[in-house]
């Protein structure tokens, strides 16, 4: 029964990795210059890289994987190999966001892919999406707040936060307050 569930596993997964690695290769275009104008960083001193780790990238390849690892699944109980395991690793100048960067450099890392991809789903859909920002500004400094709330402010976006914003010079703006009392 495995074979027939890792041959449909080996499949689809290979189906979803040309689309996702088409996908993270537009969002490379887009990513880099969006991360030195959030950064203010045009002198290079700070250059957002990404990488896509997969398993696989063939139908076969991933069988192949899949199967190595069978004996070992089993007494995981789990499938440790397919698409549900592939990665986006982040590197400002050659070096691992997650391990080497601040919690700083963390969120604007993160802020840079979700500019990227509002960009990438603009043009697939040709409409602007909504950005939903949850407590993004709390890891900022005011330099970088300012700076990506100039980015965003033609964008229909919701932001929740903790901090007060100062969205100098913005029209059509809401705020709601949430309070507990």
């Amino acid at each position: 029964m495995l074979d027939v569930w890792d041959e449909q596993l080996a499949n689809l997964s290979s189906k979803i990795y040309k689309y996702r690695y088409e996908y993270i290769n537009r969002i490379k275009e887009k990513i880099e210059v969006i991360h030195k104008m959030i950064t203010n960083s045009g002198n290079d001193s700070e250059i957002l890289k990404l990488r896509y780790i997969s398993t696989g990238d063939t139908k076969e390849k991933y069988l192949e994987n899949i199967k190595k690892a069978r004996e070992i699944d089993i007494q995981r109980g789990y499938t440790s190999i397919g698409i549900h395991r592939d990665d986006i690793i982040f590197y400002i100048n050659h070096k691992p966001v997650a391990r080497f960067g601040s919690q700083g450099q963390q969120r604007t890392a993160i802020l840079s892919l979700k500019l990227s991809e509002l960009q990438v789903v603009s043009e697939e859909i040709g409409d602007s999406p909504i950005l939903l920002l949850d407590d993004f500004m709390s890891e900022l400094d005011k330099k970088r707040r300012t700076i990506l709330l100039e980015k965003i402010k033609d964008n229909q976006v919701i932001i929740t936060c903790t901090d007060k914003i100062d969205f100098e010079n913005s029209i059509n703006k809401k705020f709601f307050i949430v309070e507990n009392r």
